[in-house]
């Protein structure tokens, strides 16, 4: 969940550290990454049961039984995650009133943005777009849980508890419910690993790993890459007499 901490405190070392996740959020992305796994490795052998590696890989699990209550299990756990990170967005933004949640809202000038990077990459434009604290992959990524989790939830609690859901809806609920379920899991699947991994990981930069949503931190250098106009916010960046560049924290308080 890429959101940002609002105290961005400097740590000295043979690199600079900007505090970018909080213990919360790395909490939650671990959790979330867990309960993903474990949904993929359990889910994709029900979905194609007839196949002989998933009659293979379910006997790993100890049979179709252990198999399903590992799903379920898993799937309970990424709802009270969900829940998890509502409870937090409400606590930051009502109780201490931090402003980068509210960041994360799409607007228009997402959409410029990326307009501009596209023509960057296609060689119209000379430079990069410079983006402050969320840039527009890392909102859709964000806003793509918030629809792919309450399809694969809701669909996952009908096929879960079919009699209960037929007292209440129609009996067709139920085998668009298994659609909705496979085809959203599938497209999550595809999702995280072609585009959520690639972005995060592998691209030049950043490969072959990004230990920032583990550690909580980004060296600097990379921070005043991909968030400038936040870094220059955070850091008043000045020149000295010599030219030499000079930073400050916000506090004005010069770096050691």
């Amino acid at each position: 969940m890429a959101t940002v901490s609002e105290a961005m405190p400097l740590e000295q070392g043979l690199e600079e550290k900007i505090t970018r996740f909080d213990i919360h959020q790395i909490i939650q992305h671990a959790i979330l990454m867990v309960s993903f796994i474990l949904l993929v490795v359990t889910g994709f052998p029900l979905k194609y049961h007839e196949s002989a590696i998933s009659q293979w890989w379910v006997g790993v699990w100890g049979g179709i039984e252990v198999t399903r209550a590992v799903h379920h299990l898993a799937g309970w756990v990424m709802v009270f995650v969900c829940l998890y990170h509502l409870a937090y967005l409400w606590y930051t933004i009502v109780i201490l009133k931090r402003p980068f949640p509210i960041k994360m809202i799409p607007s228009p000038h997402d959409f410029v943005k990326l307009i501009q990077e596209l023509g960057y990459f296609l060689g119209l434009r000379k430079e990069m777009p410079r983006y402050d604290r969320f840039n527009w992959k890392e909102k859709f990524d964000y806003w793509a849980i918030f629809w792919g989790i309450p399809v694969m939830a809701g669909s996952g609690f009908i096929l879960m508890y079919p009699v209960l859901a037929t007292r209440f809806l129609p009996g067709w609920v139920v085998p668009v419910a298994l659609v909705a379920h496979s085809d959203e899991a599938l497209l999550a699947l595809t999702w995280i690993f072609l585009v959520h991994i690639f972005f995060n990981h592998f691209t030049p930069g950043i490969f072959p790993f990004n230990s920032s949503i583990f550690t909580g931190k980004v060296s600097g250098e990379r921070y005043r890459r991909d968030h400038p106009l936040e870094y220059e916010r955070l850091y008043m960046v000045e020149e000295d007499e010599e030219g030499e560049t000079v930073e400050e924290s916000v506090e004005g308080e010069a770096k050691e």
